[in-house]
């Protein structure tokens, strides 16, 4: 067989193993949505509504404790404010400094912060769904909020543990500056 045969073979099997991956990950899609709605009628189904279970009785009334908001600035190393973010319950919010319009067609952004990070823990989250460990529900989302191509803000939901609030504290500062020393050129 001749090398051009070889190449030939070779991207030909490239080409079956693209296409059976499209395939696997919108049958994974599938197959996720149809688990969601399957754990959404279990949990409708094992509940009791409330007017069959019996009255129960008086209760001193105990107001939540409110929840702790942090508010993190983050800043370049030149002491820049870059953005402010704030924490509270399970949802970060990113609110960019006004005084810096970020275009978010400028590297990191998309390509890290979002490609990489925001979607690599929606993608681990939801293997965690599929397995179990945590429900549909607990999944990690985020809206990036923009007037046209300017930040406005993102908004991250369903953060679970202190190492994620960090790994996005430090991911976000890093792609901000980088975007700020891109504009400053």
């Amino acid at each position: 067989m001749s090398e051009k045969e070889e190449i030939e073979k070779l991207l030909k099997i490239k080409e079956r193993l693209e296409r059976k991956i499209v395939k696997y990950k919108r049958e994974l899609e599938n197959l996720t949505q149809i688990l969601a709605l399957v754990e959404k009628q279990i949990s409708e189904k094992s509940f009791k509504v409330a007017e069959t279970l019996p009255p129960k009785p008086a209760t001193v009334e105990v107001s939540p404790i409110p929840s702790v908001k942090q508010v993190i600035p983050l800043k370049a190393t030149d002491g820049t404010l870059l953005a402010t973010i704030y924490l509270e319950n399970n949802e970060l919010k990113v609110v960019p400094s006004e005084t810096i319009k970020f275009n978010v067609n400028i590297p990191p952004f998309n390509q890290f912060l979002i490609g990489k990070v925001l979607n690599g823990m929606v993608s681990k989250d939801r293997n965690e769904a599929m397995a179990g460990t945590i429900t549909p529900d607990e999944i990690l989302t985020y809206r990036v909020l923009q007037e046209g191509d300017i930040l406005k803000g993102i908004v991250i939901r369903n953060i679970k543990d202190e190492r994620r609030i960090t790994t996005l504290k430090n991911s976000i500062r890093w792609t901000l500056e980088k975007m700020y020393e891109k504009m400053k050129l």
